[in-house]
């Protein structure tokens, strides 16, 4: 239920600042700055502020990936090796005093192959002839693009391509449905923004946020053709397709609070003219203590659900398929029960910078053992029709029940899509070990049947304009007392039907 991609995630800045609210703002490389001479008398002018700043970096990053043919979720369109180059460019322009453009854009190119599948009938492992996959296509990722005017310290304007961030989650954030989810086993790397226009009110205690953000609904080697509105030769409906957001943030008694109201028409879901309250709250104790929570409140869920009737057996399979009644649908669509998200989490910083992260989420409209019960049966109704020769695009809901989260732009390490209603994150990173080497281990837990992801990683920063880094991404089953089982006696669990059993990745990034 995780699905991942052999690429690594967007781009990273060197450097980054975070406003009152929680956005991560593009920083500027630092300059260096000498010295005044003692001896000279007079005051030295300060260093005079660039009009244009260009800083980026070249990526190449190789990964190995066992695909596990062996599994109920098929690999066909999975390489074991890929080799992706990426080649960032991050511009801003100071236009005026008060006015900036910036980019920030990556080209990347892919090679990937060593395709692995199981044959049907022998339920042997074979090769795979090489072709194209959505793993394997370029793409030219816009990550940001925009325009800044400040018409005065209180009021300022944002018009392109931003991420905007207000909630304090360092995992996941459930107030967050603009961006491309994150993820979680590196949530400090940058991720691709959306569309929008921004107003701002900053004042000293408050800031006051006002987001307009058409959906991108189709793009071609990563360059938007259609936003909000579906073109004429693909119109799938004719609905404006787009989100508000507005927000109230305050600083108040050294805590960060923020109080969030969404209302959207079929953006990145089939709501349609949706209100949601989202807040959050983080503070300091301690000095190395931090503290925050986070929550979104909706009616209804536009989540998938399995058609237990559907999915029993083969024979109810057939009848779904010829009554046309839906395996998958979003039957919570228009409940009006209220279905929160809410994540909290305590993070503890050492001394030389080390760090403890863990975080708890809740989904009242995650799926549970019932559910997950399904999703194994409908594991088991795929294997049992590609046994039949039959390829997953013409298994009725296939696609759907395979799931995985999309991205808007460079291809992530791991997209995050929470089925289940209760997960643990835990994240521990220890830098400057021999003063170039960090050390982090991440864990996403599925706390319902105990599958979970490890993320071992080991970063080299051999020069200030070198890294070279080393990951792994290790599913883990669960006890089988607390995995679904299928009719033939498989354990599923989350993690444990991840289509792959390992993934190492070498990473080099050089930066300029």
């Amino acid at each position: 239920a995780v699905a991942q991609t052999d690429a690594a995630d967007a781009g990273v800045e060197p450097l980054s600042s975070t406003d009152a609210g929680g956005a991560v703002e593009p920083a500027a490389p630092v300059e260096a700055v000498t010295a005044p001479d003692p001896a000279v008398e007079g005051p030295v002018d300060a260093p005079a502020k660039k009009i244009v700043e260009v800083t980026g970096y070249a990526d190449s990053r190789t990964s190995f990936t066992r695909s596990r043919t062996w599994g109920l979720v098929p690999t066909d369109d999975q390489p074991q090796l890929q080799e992706l180059i990426e080649l960032n460019a991050q511009l801003k322009v100071n236009i005026r005093e008060r006015t900036s453009v910036y980019a920030d854009v990556s080209l990347v190119g892919n090679i990937a192959g060593f395709y692995r599948s199981r044959d049907g009938v022998t339920k042997q492992e074979v090769a795979l002839d090489d072709h194209n996959t959505a793993a394997a296509a370029p793409v030219v990722s816009i990550n940001e693009l925009y325009f800044s005017h400040e018409f005065r310290p209180e009021f300022n304007v944002l018009i392109g391509k931003k991420r905007i961030v207000w909630g304090p989650g360092m995992a996941f954030n459930p107030t967050d449905f603009l961006n491309a989810r994150r993820d979680p086993t590196d949530p400090t790397f940058q991720r691709s923004g959306v569309w929008l226009a921004q107003a701002e009110v900053p004042l000293s205690l408050f800031t006051f946020s006002l987001v307009f953000a058409p959906q991108q609904l189709k793009s071609t080697a990563g360059i938007p053709t259609a936003l909000m509105y579906w073109p004429t030769w693909d119109q799938k409906d004719d609905q404006a397709h787009y989100q508000f957001a507005a927000r109230a943030y305050a600083l108040l008694f050294d805590t960060d609070l923020n109080l969030m109201l969404f209302y959207g028409n079929k953006a990145n879901d089939d709501f349609q003219k949706k209100f949601r309250l989202g807040a959050s709250f983080s503070r300091v104790f301690f000095t190395a203590w931090e503290v925050h929570a986070e929550a979104l409140f909706q009616t209804g869920s536009s989540r998938d659900y399995i058609n237990s009737d559907c999915v029993s057996s083969s024979l109810a399979a057939l009848k779904c398929s010829q009554e046309r009644t839906d395996a998958i649908s979003k039957t919570r669509l228009n409940d009006t029960t209220i279905y929160p998200r809410v994540l909290g989490g305590v993070r503890y910083s050492f001394s030389d910078d080390s760090l403890i992260s863990l975080e708890y989420l809740y989904q009242a409209d995650g799926w549970k053992k019932a559910q997950f019960q399904d999703f194994a049966n409908g594991l088991d109704l795929i294997s049992q029709g590609r046994a039949s020769g039959l390829p997953v695009n013409r298994i009725p809901g296939a696609s759907q029940l395979l799931g995985g989260a999309s991205t808007d732009g460079l291809p992530s390490r791991v997209a995050f899509d929470p089925r289940a209603q209760h997960y643990a994150f835990f994240t521990f990173q220890k830098p400057r070990i021999h003063d170039d080497f960090t050390a982090q281990v991440v864990l996403i837990a599925n706390l319902q049947d105990l599958s979970t992801l490890w993320t071992p990683s080991l970063s080299w920063s051999t020069t200030e304009w070198l890294t070279l880094s080393l990951y792994a991404f290790i599913p883990v089953q669960g006890p089988n007392s607390l995995a679904a089982t299928t009719t033939g006696g498989t354990y599923v669990s989350e993690y444990g039907s991840a289509p792959f059993a390992f993934r190492t990745m070498l990473e080099a990034r050089v930066f300029y």
